[in-house]
């Protein structure tokens, strides 16, 4: 019997230190952070018409995804014209391009993703979409 609690001890302080160095991937990493981002920091006010809902990393798809809310003069689906987008597009790819702080996510290689959505209908007014093909030319 007392044979048994000892074998029954070693093997739970097996599991233990197995369970201890199991090392957690980039992907994991991201996503926790992300997750972490976003209990911390949102919902928050990027300028006085867009709100910052959501950053969250999808590890099958290798996505970081930020989520907004648009109000006010910025809540207008009959602006969202392909020129406003294209320069907006244009405006977010640089700030990728030039970001050190996403240095980290860019030399993993993963996908950006920036939604916007009305505060009013809900519906999405903007959808932007990078791939490491876009950010690293």
């Amino acid at each position: 019997m007392q044979f048994n609690k000892v074998l029954a001890v070693f093997c739970l302080g097996i599991l233990l230190v197995c369970n201890a160095c199991k090392r957690e991937t980039k992907d994991e990493k991201f996503q926790r952070d992300f997750q972490q981002f976003t209990q911390k920091e949102c919902p928050k006010f990027v300028d006085p018409c867009t709100r910052l809902d959501s950053a969250c990393y999808d590890i099958a798809s290798r996505t970081l995804s930020y989520h907004y809310t648009v109000q006010d003069m910025l809540d207008n689906e009959t602006i969202y014209t392909e020129e406003l987008n294209t320069a907006h597009y244009d405006d977010i790819l640089k700030g990728l391009k030039n970001s050190i702080q996403m240095k980290p996510y860019k030399d993993e290689g993963i996908n950006f993703r920036y939604d916007y959505r009305s505060i009013t209908t809900g519906k999405m007014l903007l959808e932007l979409n990078f791939t490491p093909e876009d950010y690293r030319h």
